[in-house]
């Protein structure tokens, strides 16, 4: 891919005392039904100044190996390197600690790292300008994370993954991922479990793949259990997930976790908006029903203008879709973490922060 602007000499960082960080995590072996989007992302971080693209969609969605894939890709366009930072969906991250973090990874020592973000800023604007350097950050939550490190300059570039869209930050390339096709998904189970395997069941197998609900992250937790598990038929862990318990229970696997993930997601919602978080267990008492704004307003005792608000919120956190008659529904996976939510024991406090880890840990979530 050629960039708009020169590419630099891959030893001017070197030279001019700067370090040359590499560090990308490993692309993903196994990578499935996005290859348009990569490629997206890829045009956008190599395209014309501002070179910013911000890559969103559901928890579990893929967004972190796409944007590795991606950066990946480019890399060579980038010989004044590549730094990576998770915010792991943190809102307490500042702008001025992810600040130091870069400036960090560009060789500024404490000694020399300025007090405020905005000299930070600054000093990260100095040294990146007409430079070939790639920055992915992942896990942002706010577009006031990601405002100080965008590119003032043609030659540096910056991915962002969010599951919000980000929608206030100016001029910036946008690829929004939706749950993975049926073909993509059957891709994806076969790279990680054998197409043998599902070749002897693909009653079994479309089951299967309906109840992922098209999540990557889903996919991915199958598909590593029938890999762990050779003698475990297709059906019968169809079987299983259909059983009458938790089908999140079975959604988890060593470090990945379907429940964790959707939780991280909905303790974030819940921490920066107090209705958009009664707003979410109204709705997980009811999961199977759509929600209209007007009856959402009379149960909650708010205006209906603040929880339309509420409510767009959710969408745009990808908790919640609209359908065509302008009611509002919860996604499937959503639906079975908010039935559990409703069963909760009652108590003191949402049921959404009561104990949940994910308001100050979070998960690898995607």
């Amino acid at each position: 891919m050629t960039a708009a602007s020169p590419t630099a000499d891959p030893a001017s960082a070197a030279e001019a005392g700067l370090a040359v960080p590499r560090e990308l995590p490993p692309d993903l072996v196994t990578f499935a039904g996005r290859t348009r989007e990569a490629g997206e992302v890829s045009a956008g971080a190599t395209g014309r100044a501002p070179a910013v693209v911000v890559v969103t969609g559901p928890p579990g969605s893929g967004k972190t190996g796409l944007a590795v894939r991606a950066a990946h890709a480019v890399a060579g366009e980038f010989p004044d390197g590549q730094i990576f930072v998770d915010v792991a969906y943190r809102a307490s991250v500042t702008p001025a600690e992810l600040l130091a973090r870069v400036l960090r990874a560009l060789g500024v020592v404490p000694a020399d790292m300025p007090d405020s973000a905005d000299e930070r800023a600054g000093r990260l604007r100095s040294l990146t300008a007409g430079r070939r350097l790639l920055l992915v950050l992942d896990g942002v939550t706010s577009a006031a994370q990601v405002r100080p490190l965008l590119p003032a300059s043609p030659g540096p570039a910056l991915i962002a993954v969010a599951r919000r869209s980000l929608g206030n930050l100016d001029g910036v390339r946008r690829v929004a991922l939706s749950p993975l096709t049926e073909p993509s998904a059957r891709e994806l189970l076969a790279a990680l479990a054998g197409a043998e395997r599902l070749a002897a069941d693909p009653g079994a197998t479309s089951e299967l793949i309906g109840l992922c609900a098209g999540s990557v992250l889903a996919l991915r937790v199958a598909g590593s259990r029938l890999a762990t598990w050779p003698g475990m038929s297709v059906a019968a862990l169809v079987g299983e997930l259909t059983a009458g318990g938790s089908k999140l229970d079975l959604l988890s696997y060593d470090d990945l976790s379907v429940r964790a993930s959707l939780a991280a997601a909905v303790a974030v919602v819940a921490s920066e908006d107090e209705v958009a978080g009664r707003l979410f267990e109204l709705l997980a008492a009811c999961p199977e029903a759509p929600a209209a704004v007007d009856r959402a307003a009379a149960q909650l005792g708010e205006s209906a203008e603040r929880i339309r608000r509420a409510m767009e919120g959710l969408v745009d956190a990808h908790l919640v879709a609209r359908d065509d008659s302008a009611r509002y529904r919860l996604p499937a996976l959503v639906r079975d973490y908010a039935a559990e939510l409703s069963t909760a024991p009652a108590g003191p406090g949402s049921r959404l922060v009561r104990g949940n880890p994910f308001l100050t840990l979070s998960s690898r979530s995607g």
